[in-house]
């Protein structure tokens, strides 16, 4: 849930809102990612038959290992699919045993660009792609940035799925603002000025002392970067011209200090520390916060409305970002993808099975504009099993039929099945207000999408992305519960934020100080 790094969350899970997309590139058109639409089709008669294994992590849905959608898939490709889904919980625990008996399947989904990927990557269990990508227009329109990060020694070893490239941005209560004729945000001190505000004056005027500033939860889960320079990217560069991740910089040094004054007026959930995400977000949504993050693709639906329920008059603001002492005003980018496609080297020896396995994966990843997606669109209409079978139109939109799973051929064709993720050219092109049922939401979300439109003027990508360190591989889980842990005192005034170098002294001295070389020794060597 860590800022800079977009996170899916279930709202994303109902295909009424099926653009959960982004990061293509924004030089192409809609049209421009789609091949010819009948080519597997039309030639799957004359193609010799293949039976193609696969495994793929699954949170809610698990498609049957029989039923319509396959037998959809083989009269279309000609491939018999055998696929088997995990619960993403125990995901990776089942594919290290799987990849160490040396008998992967011909597919297979892998969550993170992790430690693991890297070493079986370099131990040849995956088929190099680099052959096979301008042959697919849905694979060609990843860009250079996106495929840079999972590259090992040079060479593609996998297919991304979609995430949008928007990081999350600040939300707040424009009714509280104009209850206590406060202006917007646009630096640290005036958001923490306005946080003491909803504290301390009765923004929402019942006469109660029940409301306050940020919602936050454990390990700072919210972020609150209003900018690049403020995120956990890394952006900033020690006094040896090295690159440092954003949590030891000066941005979050000032994060910290604004949330610790906050804080000591009252201004923070009193028990962030112990809070989880989820609780994080019912502090917001039941109306006892004033600020809070939000993003375009992938919000609940329903805990916006709640907060409707609760204070009609509620209405959500998306904060410009902030312009950095640098000059620079706009976000992190996020990664552009979240999961990898592999393939297993062993098909090397048979091309013509690559190719069946890559056409299914075009099929299914090649964009379809919103406005198209209805069972007049034969592929759009094939892939969600049908009109009247997978899913209904109901006011304009898809909404899918219960036990679907079992007819939508979009589940089996390599994807992340819980979610249609096509290559989009661009963010925009998903048109995110439209994924979403109520006009209320509509509205709010369309806010999001005007402020980055206006505000995101100089996105920056990180360039530590897709480097590799062995160090972080094996401390990184240590390093990170040490220094939220610090953090998380100095907000709570356990901990002077004077201690800032101190602290950052110990984290380099636990492991941090490597980190820093050997991610700069793989930013040089990309360079």
């Amino acid at each position: 849930m860590r800022k800079g790094l977009i996170v899916l969350m279930t709202g994303c899970f109902s295909l009424t809102a099926v653009a959960c997309s982004g990061g293509g590139n924004s030089s192409s058109s809609p049209a421009a990612s789609a091949g010819p639409k009948d080519s597997p089709a039309a030639t799957a008669a004359s193609k010799k038959p293949y039976e193609i294994s696969f495994m793929n992590f699954a949170y809610t849905i698990f498609p049957p290992a029989q039923g319509k959608a396959l037998d959809a898939i083989k009269e279309k490709f000609n491939a018999d699919v055998k696929s088997q889904f995990v619960l993403a919980a125990d995901y990776n625990n089942k594919l290290s045993v799987v990849m160490a008996s040396g008998n992967m399947p011909d597919v297979v989904s892998i969550m993170n660009a992790d430690s693991n990927y890297y070493k079986w990557a370099k131990q040849g269990a995956f088929l190099p792609l680099n052959d096979y990508i301008d042959k697919y227009e849905s694979l060609k329109a990843v860009p250079e940035s996106i495929y840079n990060q999972f590259k090992v020694d040079g060479k593609i070893y996998s297919i991304p799925m979609y995430a949008p490239t928007y990081s999350f941005s600040g939300l707040i209560r424009q009714d509280w603002l104009d209850k206590l004729g406060l202006k917007m945000p646009t630096n640290y001190e005036e958001l923490k000025n306005v946080a003491i505000a909803f504290t301390k004056n009765d923004p929402d005027g019942n006469g109660k002392d029940d409301t306050y500033g940020f919602a936050l939860s454990e390990n700072f889960g919210q972020g609150y970067d209003m900018g690049a320079y403020w995120s956990s990217g890394w952006y900033h560069k020690n006094k040896d011209g090295q690159y440092i991740p954003g949590i030891i910089g000066p941005g979050e040094k000032e994060i910290i200090q604004t949330l610790a004054d906050a804080y000591a007026q009252g201004a923070v959930t009193k028990d962030f520390a112990v809070l989880n995400w989820a609780q994080g977000n019912k502090e917001f949504y039941s109306g006892k916060a004033g600020i809070f993050i939000g993003t375009p693709v992938g919000m609940v639906e329903d805990y916006y409305l709640g907060l409707l329920k609760v204070n009609p008059n509620a209405k959500l603001a998306s904060i410009p970002f902030f312009v950095s002492p640098d000059g620079r005003q706009g976000s992190l980018k996020a990664p552009g993808y979240f999961g990898l496609t592999t393939l297993s080297s062993k098909l090397k020896s048979d091309p013509d099975k690559v190719t069946r396995i890559l056409d299914m994966l075009d099929y299914g990843r090649q964009f379809i504009p919103m406005s198209e997606r209805n069972p007049q669109n034969e592929r759009f209409d094939w892939l969600m099993g049908k009109e009247g079978v997978g899913y209904d139109m109901k006011d304009g939109k898809v909404v899918m039929k219960q036990g679907s799973e079992a007819v939508t051929p979009v589940q089996y064709l390599m994807q992340r099945h819980e979610f249609w993720k096509p290559w989009s050219p661009n963010n925009e092109a998903n048109e995110y207000p439209k994924t979403y049922n109520s006009p209320e939401m509509q509205q709010m979300i369309q806010g999001i999408v005007d402020m980055e439109k206006t505000y995101n003027k100089q996105p920056y990508d990180d360039p530590s992305l897709g480097i590799y360190s062995e160090t972080k591989a094996q401390k990184g889980a240590e390093l990170d519960k040490f220094i939220y842990g610090e953090l998380t005192k100095m907000v709570a005034g356990q901990r002077p934020v004077s201690d800032w170098d101190k602290m950052v002294q110990e984290w380099m001295d636990r492991g941090g100080a490597q980190v820093i070389k050997e991610v700069n020794d793989g930013i040089n060597a990309r360079k």
